[in-house]
């Protein structure tokens, strides 16, 4: 995960006017969505991270290849430890998602600090929220798919009907809700780059619970009025500004559509 200071907003024509829905194949690699994205006509391989609210990230050597051009301009961000990064801004005439097309996009040179490097699961880069802003966006990891859905369209055979978790809105419209465990209350970041189910240890701490290792179970993970318990997180020293997040371990066993126009998770149970 990585948390952007200042919101990126990526510069976008026509990516939402009359689009089709777009289902699109997912590779999941330990437990990280892979998905190909085209930049220029060349296949770049990137993780789905809706934890990161830019638009995307390069690494040097895609950046090289497909010779974007800078654009003499930083984002600064902060990652789950607490480092402080700036990541070089680029442009790039045209990135395709299927058969979306994302026109004048700035990305961003994939940079991570040396105490905090990523998982390697063949990915060139990430792929955020901010060029997704537009679409509901369904989360299939027990087919191996995603599915964006522009305004207008009809989900995917009522795969996002069931309990409705407004996202939080001092969060500017990132999957962030709240849910309840056994522990309490507390607010999620919905992280597909996170490869697991995190509670910070701030909130174990606040609890004043002393795990014997380095997971704890719940016996209830209430979202939205429905209980998707028993639950386990894996407690992390990180510098979340939030309590925890939910990764792969809930993705892997429910679709979950995030419908980033209505500002609200929906999750089928």
């Amino acid at each position: 995960m990585r948390l952007s200071v200042w919101l990126v907003a990526a510069m976008i024509r026509g990516a939402w006017a009359d689009a089709p829905v777009v289902v699109q194949p997912v590779k999941l690699r330990g437990n990280y969505p892979l998905v190909t994205v085209q930049i220029l006509g060349q296949d770049v391989p990137l993780v789905f991270d809706s934890g990161n609210s830019g638009s995307v990230s390069l690494t040097q050597a895609v950046i090289d290849r497909v010779k974007a051009v800078p654009t003499g301009e930083i984002s600064r961000g902060i990652d789950a430890q607490g480092n402080v990064i700036d990541y070089p801004k680029f442009k790039i005439p045209r990135l395709q998602l299927g058969s979306v097309v994302f026109n004048d996009v700035v990305a961003e040179l994939d940079v991570h600090d040396p105490s905090y490097p990523p998982d390697q699961v063949g990915q060139q880069g990430f792929l955020g929220t901010s060029l997704l802003k537009g679409y509901e966006v369904v989360l299939d990891y027990p087919h191996a798919r995603i599915t964006l859905v522009p305004p207008g369209e009809t989900s995917p055979a009522a795969a996002c009907k069931g309990a409705e978790v407004p996202f939080l809105s001092p969060w500017h419209g990132e999957p962030v809700t709240e849910g309840d465990i056994d522990l309490g209350h507390l607010t999620l970041w919905w992280d597909t780059g996170t490869p697991t189910a995190v509670l910070s240890r701030r909130f174990i701490d606040t609890a004043r619970v002393h795990p014997s290792g380095t997971d704890v179970a719940s016996k209830h993970l209430i979202l939205g009025g429905v209980d998707f318990g028993p639950f386990a997180f894996q407690v992390w020293d990180v510098a979340f500004p939030f309590d925890g997040s939910i990764g792969y371990s809930f993705f892997s066993r429910h679709i979950v559509c995030m419908d980033f126009p209505n500002k609200k998770l929906v999750i089928p149970h």
